[in-house]
């Protein structure tokens, strides 16, 4: 079912893990799709898995904790695409390490990666969304923002304030045609999840469902980002698992 079909996409992160997944799905419903990411080489493999299956899609590397940068990879994708209905801002990081262990230099990259770029990105989409009154801004959260995780606080906290600002934004948008939710996923099995996880715990997590594959929120995604979630604004949709 294309219902996505003349819709035109961003999808920052896309270049790996959830990124590639959701970039794919929103593809095969029928929009054109920007792949941004920092690391070109992925971005442009990705955009190439799309093209394959007929589909229209850009590749734009990007910084997106830079407020230039992602002006810059909006221009792109306009010119490219045509105007822009959907942002998907998946870009993100989880290094792992206790509070007492904490660079401050390692709190800032994470709320720079996780979150300074959802409020440059959701800023400069819907700044060009509100005059056409329509539009979608989704944010990867995460269920760790209400259950917490340890040596994860800064990611914990991140993903928190994607939740409070995604509500905010959304009662400032009220009957303008734009909307914005954010979303999590669960634990899945991404390299970024594996990451420093030993094999025997992969596996153990992987045979008693505690993690989930890569492609089993895409259609969630694809969803929220069409119009049939056209009354939804503002929620934080959680599909975790705590165990």
């Amino acid at each position: 079912m294309r219902v996505l079909e003349g819709k035109r996409v961003i999808v920052t992160g896309g270049g790996g893990g959830l990124g590639r997944c959701y970039a794919l799905a929103l593809a095969k419903a029928g929009a054109a799709v920007c792949v941004s990411d920092i690391d070109a080489k992925t971005a442009q493999a990705t955009t190439e898995a799309i093209l394959e299956t007929g589909a229209r899609a850009i590749a734009v590397q990007a910084d997106v904790t830079q407020s230039a940068a992602f002006e810059e990879l909006l221009d792109r994708s306009e010119a490219k695409l045509g105007a822009l209905d959907v942002l998907v801002n998946l870009a993100g990081t989880f290094p792992k390490n206790a509070l007492v262990d904490l660079p401050e230099s390692e709190w800032d990259a994470v709320m720079a990666l996780n979150l300074k770029s959802v409020f440059l990105g959701s800023r400069a989409a819907i700044r060009r969304m509100l005059p056409r009154r329509r539009g979608v801004v989704l944010s990867a959260a995460s269920g760790t923002a209400a259950r917490g995780v340890p040596r994860g606080s800064a990611y914990a906290a991140s993903k928190g304030a994607i939740i409070a600002f995604t509500r905010s934004v959304a009662l400032e948008l009220r009957g303008t045609g734009v909307r914005i939710n954010c979303f999590a996923p669960g634990a899945t099995d991404t390299a970024l999840w594996r990451e420093g996880k030993p094999e025997q715990d992969v596996q153990r997590a992987r045979s008693g469902g505690l993690v989930y594959g890569p492609d089993e929120f895409s259609d969630v995604v694809v969803f929220l980002a069409s119009d049939m979630a056209h009354a939804i604004s503002g929620e934080f949709i959680n599909r975790d698992n705590p165990r």
